[in-house]
């Protein structure tokens, strides 16, 4: 049997989804992380012969998209290109996953996708088919507007309050009670003690803080929400747009809070 497979490569997990000739949904089934950077090279080829040896089972893979996290990793292409070649895949493509999220999002039409979890990114496309993006330079050099920049924010504003710098914060309440530390060396030894992940964990508080009022929450939420409007302003520009659909996406526009609503009302003007 001859079928059509989309794979959705995330830094958790894994799902593939395999379509016959008319669409419809033969099955789905999940892996393993998919991000070559965290799992290294022996466990991507594992990963890699796990999923062809799953396609072999089903019949004859006549078409591949992959959507993934770290495809600018050409050791991600390289390998990926063994993988399906040994398969005996002629047709495939690996593609960023905020390609993907972008196509779906918008059902292969004009406008453009901004993502906001962990990091932050932003992409389009026009009519003639032109693409651009604007972001996705991970938490060293940018995520402006992301999970992690919330949460590196938000221990900024308690390390001023502490030292006498910034005007006093519920921040300073709800951070050291989430992560049971009470001095300025434990809460260092967290933020520098772990991924991004653990800092973007603290995103919620920006959110908790906000909405009780607090005014440096309030500024974070501001800032940011700028950050990601000059993400899609940046896309817009490139791709000649005076107006378009922009799809919201990812965990921390996912829900109707205020962050999201003051992004909302940013890219309104």
């Amino acid at each position: 049997m001859r079928f059509t497979a989309g794979i959705d490569g995330g830094g958790t997990k894994t799902t593939v989804e395999c379509r016959d000739a008319q669409g419809a949904v033969l099955c789905r089934k999940t892996f393993g992380a998919f991000n070559l950077n965290s799992i290294g090279e022996d466990a991507f080829r594992g990963l890699l012969a796990e999923i062809t040896g799953f396609f072999s089972g089903l019949g004859g893979c006549g078409a591949l998209c992959i959507g993934a996290a770290g495809v600018s990793n050409s050791r991600v292409r390289e390998l990926t290109a063994e993988a399906v070649g040994q398969a005996g895949i002629r047709r495939w493509r690996l593609a960023g996953d905020h390609e993907t999220a972008l196509y779906g999002a918008l059902a292969g039409g004009p406008g453009c996708a901004l993502i906001a979890g962990t990091g932050s990114i932003c992409c389009g496309r026009n009519a003639a088919g032109g693409f651009a993006r604007a972001g996705g330079w991970g938490h060293l050099i940018d995520d402006g507007g992301s999970g992690y920049a919330l949460g590196r924010d938000a221990l900024a504003a308690v390390a001023r309050q502490w030292d006498g710098r910034r005007e006093e914060t519920l921040l300073a309440e709800l951070i050291p009670a989430q992560l049971g530390t009470g001095s300025p060396q434990e809460l260092t030894a967290y933020a520098y003690g772990g991924g991004k992940s653990r800092i973007a964990a603290l995103a919620p508080l920006v959110q908790q803080a906000a909405e009780a009022g607090d005014p440096a929450a309030r500024r974070i939420v501001a800032e940011n929400a700028g950050e990601l409007c000059g993400l899609v302003r940046a896309v817009m520009k490139r791709l000649g747009f005076e107006r378009c659909e922009t799809a919201l996406l990812g965990g921390l526009l996912a829900h109707d809070t205020l962050r999201r609503r003051t992004l909302v009302g940013r890219l309104a003007e």
